[in-house]
């Protein structure tokens, strides 16, 4: 069974958006990379996920949503209203979406990419893109907890490990201090253009230097 159709044109609007964001290449939708749930089983890892194989030079990538989003975006699609009952949906699929496009976007340069790495710019980029609906259905005004519920105030899976338990604590609080730069520097005083640039060229750093950037802004 496949993904619902909102639910691919969902993650597909979200790509593409984070294409122009981060003026990429498109690439192909990745609702043509969606693995139902229940066809997952077989696969390493569980709930919400992004799935990675590599065969010498080739990569072959594959997104699972976790039962749950699927059913709660289409319940409350966001693109007409985000709300409480449909935010943590909205960002387990901007996540993913996020991971689909930053493997490929390494691939393509043949660039290595750390989980962290990884974790990180999809923290960022669910930000980004909550942000957008938000300041877009509420004629610009952005919540100032935006940042605490995001990034503070969400629960990991009981299945995690310590090691991934912590990689994604990391990347939270990273995500958190470079948000925040982001909202007071360009979100609040609608310098688009500015969070356009500085946005496109911290997606193309590695891993070391965003962390030296973060460290500057922090």
């Amino acid at each position: 069974m496949a993904e619902p159709a909102l639910v691919a044109e969902v993650a597909v609007e979200v790509q593409r958006r984070l294409e122009s964001l981060y003026a990429l290449e498109h690439e192909v939708p990745v609702s043509d990379f969606l693995i139902a749930e229940e066809r997952a089983s077989g696969l390493p890892g569980g709930g919400s996920r992004t799935v990675v194989e590599q065969d010498g030079s080739e990569v072959r990538l594959g997104v699972v949503l976790d039962g749950a989003v699927s059913a709660d975006l289409v319940r409350r699609d966001p693109r007409v209203r985000l709300e409480a009952a449909n935010l943590n949906a909205l960002c387990a699929l901007t996540e993913e979406v996020s991971h689909f496009l930053y493997l490929l976007f390494c691939a393509r340069g043949n660039r290595s990419v750390t989980q962290l790495e990884l974790e990180l710019q999809g923290e960022v980029d669910k930000y980004l893109t909550v942000a957008f609906l938000i300041s877009l259905q509420n004629e610009g005004a952005l919540s100032r907890r935006l940042r605490e519920v995001l990034f503070r105030s969400y629960r990991l899976r009981d299945e995690l490990g310590p090691e991934s338990a912590s990689r994604y604590r990391e990347a939270s609080r990273l995500a958190f201090a470079w948000c925040g730069f982001l909202e007071s520097e360009y979100l609040r005083p609608s310098r688009l253009h500015e969070l356009r640039r500085e946005a496109r060229r911290f997606y193309r750093l590695g891993q070391r230097d965003k962390l030296l950037r973060i460290a500057d802004v922090a």
